[in-house]
């Protein structure tokens, strides 16, 4: 007994010192209270989604309204701290090395934490040029340590933004790439026009709301057919579709015709 109590003893000096032997060699961040820090808070949408917050937003004007000419978004800019008595300005740049986009089509509004807030929302204006039909635009806005403010959430302290006047592959598609194949947009255009809402009666798989609740815009999370049979469905009259019409990509025929798998 007398031995085990020895060399327990031993153990934890042993991990005493090595824990005051690594505070003298490296400094170890603890969060400061007394500080305020900062990072975007763009809720992330998906069903039971890994991270709270999302880091890239994909736009484009072709889908959204014709007349609209120029689209506004609200980033909301968070805080971990106190508020305080007088508005706080936050300081960020635009990465160079992932962006690519024309400025004159982008603007910023004031970046600033009014009084009495421990959030607030950054907007930013994206007009519809020319050059949006026929290019896909990005630029990645970051956030920077300033007097005010530390960073918080370093998996948000980016942000990219990517806007066009085309179709942009949605998110659901790698999920339903089995049956859709490569990314067209003169694919996911035929399927807006097919998969509309309404076209799909059925309920909710998982919580037996009534439909309609599927459409190209919400599509089934599992590409089952056992699961989904009215989407299956749809996606076959798809299929056909391309069989029964000559469709190149970008309407280039020296390219081979767009089937699905």
């Amino acid at each position: 007994m007398k031995q085990l109590l020895h060399y327990t003893y031993l153990v934890i000096v042993s991990v005493a010192t090595m824990l005051t032997g690594c505070s003298k060699d490296k400094t170890v961040d603890i969060f400061n209270t007394a500080r305020s820090y900062i990072y975007f808070g763009v809720p992330n949408t998906a069903i039971r989604p890994v991270e709270v917050y999302i880091d890239s937003i994909s736009y484009s004007f072709a889908m959204d309204n014709p007349d609209l000419e120029e689209k506004t978004f609200a980033i909301p800019v968070k805080i971990a701290g106190t508020s305080t008595e007088q508005d706080r300005r936050f300081t960020y740049s635009i990465t160079a090395e992932s962006s690519n986009y024309d400025p004159s089509l982008v603007s910023f509004s004031e970046p600033v934490i009014r009084s009495g807030k421990v959030s607030d929302t950054l907007y930013i204006k994206i007009k519809k040029g020319a050059a949006l039909r026929n290019n896909i635009m990005q630029f990645t806005i970051q956030l920077k340590e300033d007097n005010e403010f530390l960073i918080g959430n370093k998996y948000n302290e980016k942000l990219r933004i990517i806007f066009t006047n085309q179709l942009l592959e949605p998110k659901w598609w790698f999920t339903w790439r089995n049956q859709f194949g490569t990314f067209y947009p003169e694919v996911y255009e035929r399927w807006i026009q097919v998969y509309y809402l309404g076209a799909d009666p059925s309920p909710d798989l998982y919580t037996a709301a009534p439909g309609p609740v599927y459409y190209w815009n919400n599509m089934p999370t599992s590409a089952t057919a056992s699961w989904y049979p009215v989407t299956f469905m749809y996606v076959n009259f798809l299929k056909q579709y391309f069989i029964d019409n000559a469709v190149y990509p970008n309407g280039d025929q020296t390219l081979p015709r767009i089937l699905l798998p």
